[in-house]
């Protein structure tokens, strides 16, 4: 009986694998493409062959530049917004979730959609399948099966009107936050106000048995576990100073070139753009004259230093060199690629329009480690 136990057993997980559907790879991704009409621009998809497989006839809130499974879009014509499969079904019509007038893609095999007459935002799935109902005031996309929802806030205008149906800038007041998992369920409540910045979502371990809380940073969930998560920002601060300016102050200019990006941007005065170097060139004209002056003698308590959290410049850093670091809207995958910059500030000479000014020095997470990305002189 055992035996035919298992064996039923297994014939049922067989049978249920059979009928999941197989999700396309990053690989299968239809890609973008435009064509111009009567001065405007009108977007489709194509497969890596080149073959079109949606012809150009959405507009310009149709930002996916990558069609994985599932996209918003908004036709040029009739200006309907809805969600698209990649087998022609729409769905989610009137549903479609926009921020700052810009529309969510697909994150996880999930992309958010918005219930206009609650106000409250949920999840589609790969099928456009409402897996996560509208309930959230605000829910940000999933990172390693993880998401944070704004629970019981209330709508605010953030102009000096009270109007929440034509405000350009809605916001949000009061409510608190929440961990939410993928089955909808709340990990964790009531997250304090900023204690889930710079989170390495990635990164998570559950009741560690030892916490380096020089690098990490942890809350408690509802049933007493405690989540612990690399904190970006501590992470990149201690290699800062315990692993890049060592090596800037070496004089060893091969060591500092490994800690930098393949291709670097540097902006000088007076400013003529953003011109690209690649890695070598950059350390010849760059490493003596500013790299080794400047952060050569930084150290954890200088005064003029500041550390920032940036969102990539997707204006200045758009090759195919930098696509790792973006999602499928082409917009900065900040939550696994974080930028930051290394702020100096200095005293102006005397005559000068301004009291200071500012030397900029950013930096990108890479799957390889931190590297410096770009100079602002």
């Amino acid at each position: 009986m055992r035996l035919l136990s298992l064996a039923a057993l297994l014939l049922t997980c067989l049978h249920s694998l059979a009928q999941k559907p197989v999700a396309a790879q990053p690989s299968d991704a239809w890609l973008q493409f435009a064509v111009q009409k009567n001065g405007d621009y009108l977007y489709g998809y194509k497969d890596k062959n080149g073959h079109v497989r949606v012809p150009a006839k959405f507009g310009n809130f149709t930002n996916a530049q990558k069609f994985t499974h599932i996209i918003a879009v908004s036709e040029a014509g009739t200006h309907q917004q809805y969600y698209l499969l990649r087998n022609g079904r729409k769905v989610g019509v009137d549903s479609v979730y926009m921020f700052d007038f810009t529309f969510d893609c697909e994150r996880e095999g999930k992309i958010r959609f918005e219930d206009r007459k609650k106000n409250r935002i949920g999840f589609l799935n790969i099928q456009g399948r409402a897996i996560i109902p509208a309930m959230y005031n605000f829910v940000t996309p999933f990172q390693n099966g993880l998401a944070v929802a704004r629970v019981g806030a209330r709508a605010k205008c953030w102009s000096s009107e009270n109007d929440t149906i034509r405000c350009e800038h809605l916001g949000w007041v009061g409510g608190r936050d929440v961990l939410i998992n993928e089955r909808n369920e709340i990990l964790a409540d009531s997250l304090a106000e900023g204690q889930w910045a710079h989170l390495n979502w990635y990164s998570l371990k559950i009741n560690p048995a030892e916490v380096d809380t020089a690098l990490t940073s942890s809350f408690r969930g509802k049933q007493g576990d405690r989540y612990t998560f690399i904190n970006y920002e501590k992470e990149f601060t201690q290699w800062l100073y315990e692993v890049f300016v060592p090596a800037v102050r070496t004089g060893n200019d091969k060591q500092v070139a490994a800690l930098c990006f393949p291709e670097l941007a540097v902006a000088a005065r007076p400013f003529k753009g953003w011109p690209h170097f690649q890695r070598a060139a950059f350390m010849t004209k760059y490493y003596q004259s500013v790299l080794r002056p400047k952060l050569g003698m930084l150290h954890r308590d200088s005064k003029n230093v500041a550390v920032l959290s940036e969102e990539l410049n997707t204006y200045i850093f758009s090759g195919s060199l930098f696509q790792l670091f973006m999602t499928d809207c082409g917009a900065h995958f900040q939550d696994k690629y974080p930028v930051f910059d290394v702020m100096l500030t200095y005293a102006a000479p005397p005559g000068q329009k301004s009291d200071e000014y500012h030397n900029h020095f950013e930096f990108i997470r890479t799957p390889q480690g931190y590297r410096l990305l770009s100079v602002g002189l």
